[in-house]
């Protein structure tokens, strides 16, 4: 009876390394695969097609996956020796790296597994020695991950354990003993963790968050990785010197993976908080192009209501137009933001994102020759007394007059004070154990509905599904870790709604919204995040209280 029960756990767990629930279906039969895997078995094409036939089968219930993984006999070491054995005709275990890898790479049930990949995972696994490979020894590493594997899922049910469940088909809860953070909160991922990257290659660039009316533009980045192996993006906040407040912008990182035809497909985001108050991810990458689309979520970068109370002089007229002293740190503050590599010069492409963002225009040939013509510049880039003479040359064309100099400023985030409250700097790292990751800047732009889908997805993935009161179809999504939060309503009727989202009970909480109560239009068979949230004041104790209504409830009830 302890079997059975521990092998129904290992599949339970299983399931949710792949969907956010039990209660919904896997709905490929790639997500099929991947959740046989985390229970230990590695089926094959044929196994595959017989219980996901194509064009017949549209998702696979927990219960029914159960089933189909119980007709999976459990893999043990002697199984292994035998394969190995009767593939490559030798008793001693022992076969030539060129037979096995011939074997492996021309094996359609691997599917797209690279030479890349295999070195990675011999190299890992080390097993060759004289160009010999140790089936025997690889057999036990084989059992090693299996074992792993079966770990990892356990301890992501645990972090799920002591929640409601909701089944899909009917909508019962069973419930279960809720389980509290140490501040009350339902649930309490992003646990703070010491980032070990010591020896790993890195590459690191900054960026910086720009509110942009109702949007929020960021530097965006292109990632190359050559080789498979274990790789960790981290997101680091920096806080300008002349910031008057402690708060800082949270910083996270989506990242998607690039197919050769250009489709982009979210892999995972910065989940993990680092004790320097960093977020980072750690996955193994397979080799191959990336996107990282940095995101905050507006709690804190916010459109400042009242203006402060004077203002810096740009210009001073000493008989000659000169930039004031306080106009040159600040000029000196966005030259370290907007060298963007950190070499202390500002390349074209930097240049160019930011005569962008304070222009709207792009810096021309000729306009680029100018400047390395009349500026300093060194290696063909331009240094900071160069872009420091340039910001003069301005004023002193313009007479004195510092319009257009505050049109650049307040482009920047910069308020009349001098102090940039409307921007958000940030650093991105990349650190890879095997290779040299290849970090580029691609843009500065929103994220768009590329980053929305993702972002509202990894909630749904780390959150219960909660039924709001006498809607079916309206499902609540409530993810609360240490310092964020967020709640997605989703409608899974073909009719838009319009809910009622009030966190206005909620003690020491900030939102993206203009107000704690708020009401969402949601459309048709689609999600949308109501509330990003986090604590007013970092550090002291939050509480969220969150009532979900339907308005149509409401209008009934006035009648």
């Amino acid at each position: 009876m302890e079997v059975e029960e521990s092998r129904v756990r290992e599949l339970h767990a299983a399931y949710l390394c792949v969907k956010p629930t039990v209660a919904e279906d896997l709905a490929s039969c790639e997500e099929f695969k991947r959740a046989l895997q985390y229970a230990g078995h590695n089926p094959t094409p044929k196994f595959l097609s017989e219980h996901w036939r194509d064009g017949q089968t549209e998702s696979i219930t927990y219960e029914r996956f159960c089933s189909v993984a119980e007709k999976l006999p459990e893999t043990i070491i002697d199984d292994i020796e035998t394969l190995f054995m009767k593939v490559f005709g030798v008793a001693d275990g022992k076969v030539g790296e060129n037979d096995f890898r011939k074997l492996l790479m021309t094996n359609e049930s691997l599917g797209d597994l690279s030479e890349a990949d295999l070195d990675y995972i011999l190299q890992d696994a080390n097993v060759i020695e004289n160009g010999v490979v140790d089936c025997s020894k690889l057999g036990k590493v084989i059992m090693h991950t299996i074992s792993e594997m079966k770990q990892m899922s356990l301890q992501k049910l645990e972090e799920r354990s002591n929640l409601q469940r909701i089944n899909s088909k009917t909508f019962t809860r069973k419930k279960r003993e809720k389980f509290s953070g140490p501040e009350g909160s339902p649930r309490s991922l992003h646990l703070v963790s010491a980032l070990n990257v010591d020896g790993w290659s890195e590459s690191s660039l900054k960026g910086c968050f720009y509110l942009d009316k109702v949007n929020i533009l960021a530097h965006q980045y292109s990632l190359e990785i050559t080789c498979m192996g274990p790789t960790v993006v981290k997101m680091t906040p920096k806080v300008s010197p002349k910031n008057t407040t402690d708060e800082v912008v949270d910083a996270l990182a989506y990242v998607f993976r690039e197919s050769p035809e250009g489709m982009r497909n979210y892999v995972g985001f910065t989940d993990k908080r680092d004790s320097d108050g960093s977020y980072y991810w750690h996955d193994v990458l397979k080799e191959g192009r990336y996107v990282v689309i940095p995101f905050t979520s507006g709690c804190r970068l916010q459109e400042r209501t009242s203006e402060p109370e004077g203002q810096i002089d740009l210009v001073e007229s000493k008989g000659k137009v000169n930039l004031t002293p306080e106009f040159r740190l600040v000029l000196e503050e966005i030259f370290h933001q907007v060298d963007l590599d950190g070499n202390g010069r500002l390349n074209r492409q930097e240049f160019n994102l930011y005569n962008w963002r304070t222009s709207g225009e792009e810096v021309q040939d000729d306009e680029w020759a100018v400047v390395q013509s009349n500026f300093d510049v060194e290696a063909d880039e331009l240094t900071l007394s160069g872009f420091l003479a340039l910001h003069q040359l301005e004023a002193e064309d313009n007479g004195g007059d510092t319009d257009d100099l505050w049109v650049s400023l307040e482009a920047m985030g910069y308020n009349r004070m001098g102090q940039q409250d409307q921007a958000a700097p940030f650093v991105l790292s990349v650190f890879s154990q095997v290779c040299q990751p290849t970090l580029l800047v691609s843009g500065l732009k929103s994220g768009g509905l590329l980053l929305d889908k993702a972002v509202i997805r990894s909630i749904m993935e780390n959150a219960e599904p909660i039924k709001i009161k006498n809607m079916i179809d309206l499902i609540k999504y409530e993810f609360l870790g240490k310092d964020r939060g967020s709640i997605v309503i989703q409608n899974k009727a073909h009719s838009k709604v319009m809910v009622r989202v009030d966190c206005s009970g909620s003690t020491n909480v900030a939102t993206n919204r203009p107000n704690l109560d708020w009401t969402v239009e949601v459309a048709g068979k689609s999600a949308i995040i109501a509330h990003q949230l986090m604590p007013k004041k970092l550090g002291e104790p939050w509480n969220v209280v969150c009532e979900v209504v339907c308005k149509n409830d409401l209008a009934e009830e006035e009648e």
